[in-house]
Parts: structure tokens; sequence; C-alpha cells
């Protein structure tokens, strides 16, 4: 029992430093956003070990966003974010990781038989429920930043729920979706191995 709860904390921690890891490789995408591919880590952890490891995977991934949204590193649109309102930037940043591994936790438990299926349901419920906090985060708080950020990038005029939607997260969640479902058979084939190790 030792021995499993050993290895178990091994595999999360490894995968909290490929979170780490590809969190520090920032991909420029146009308007000054940057794509994340981390969910692919967190659906690993969150469909082998369940919700409460996916949230902490998530909480790992949220905690490192905040840390580059600080320092400036996560494109100008997070750093307006962060100079109007730091505390609810910390919020979105933790809640959309959170969120993102807990309910790609909760499918997989919903059942029992992780097939192929289960795997691209979770892989693909994680970037939807990642971009939806922070959409919904956005949309609520942050509309005054929006709008200058839209006026700064030459939208000025533009309606704040058309920028926010199609242009700051209309491409990376278009990129992270297609990503995530385009590496279902690797996490698939990840999560067979592990289990083959458990058993």
């Amino acid at each position: 029992m030792k021995q499993s709860k050993t290895l178990r904390l091994a595999q999360l921690a490894m995968l909290a430093a490929i979170i780490i890891v590809l969190q520090q490789i920032v991909i420029p995408l146009p308007g000054g956003l940057t794509l994340s591919l981390v969910l692919v880590p967190i659906v690993v952890g969150a469909v082998l070990f369940g919700p409460a490891s996916g949230a902490v995977l998530g909480g790992i991934f949220g905690a490192v966003v905040t840390f580059l949204v600080i320092t400036g590193r996560a494109g100008e649109f997070s750093t307006m974010m962060w100079t109007a309102h730091p505390i609810m930037t910390v919020l979105v940043c933790m809640l959309k990781g959170i969120g993102a591994g807990f309910v790609a936790g909760l499918i997989a438990k919903a059942f029992k038989k992780h097939s192929f299926a289960v795997i691209v349901l979770a892989s693909a419920a994680a970037p939807i429920v990642n971009t939806g906090i922070f959409l919904a985060g956005i949309l609520t708080v942050f509309r005054d930043v929006i709008a200058e950020f839209a006026g700064k990038n030459g939208f000025g005029g533009t309606s704040v729920l058309y920028f926010a939607v199609v242009i700051i997260v209309g491409i990376n969640f278009l990129v992270e979706f297609t990503a995530n479902l385009v590496l279902s058979p690797t996490i698939s084939s990840v999560v067979k191995a592990v289990r083959k190790t458990k058993n």
C-alpha cells in the first residue's frame, strides 16, 4: 500500500514538473496573447488519479500562470489584467486551471473503464472549462481592460463581447482544443501504460 502511494506521488510530481516546464515554453499568438499546451498532463493526471489530483495539477498550472502574469511574461492582455485588478487576476488564473483538472477527473471517474472515448471527452472538457472560466472572468470583471486592449490593437469601437470571444480567446481555444483532441491517442497510451504498471 505504501509503495503504491509513493508511486502515485512520484507520478503526480512528474506531471507537475512537466506542467511547469511546458508553461515556460511560451507560444506567441496574434494580438499579444500566448498559447498553453499544459492541459495534456493535467488530463493525464485527472484520468489516472481522479478529480482531486486533476484539481491539484490544475492549481499548479494556475500558480505558474499567475507567476508569469505577475512577472509580465504572459502577454500584454494578462499584464493589463494584473495592473487593473490583481486579486481577481490571480483568482481567474487559479480557478480556470483547477476547474479544468477537476472536471476532466470527474468525467473519467464517472466511467469505470477508461476507454478511448472517455479520454477524448476528458481531453475536450479541459480546454472548454479552462477557456470558459477565463472568458466568464474577463467578461464580468475585466470589461474595461478588454475595451482598452481592443483600442490598443486597432479594434476600437468593437463590441467587448465580440472582441473577448473571437479575438482574445477564440484562436487560443481552437488551438488548445484541437491539440488536446489530436493528443488524445497519446494520453490514452500513457493512461494504459500506467494502468498496466499498477496491476
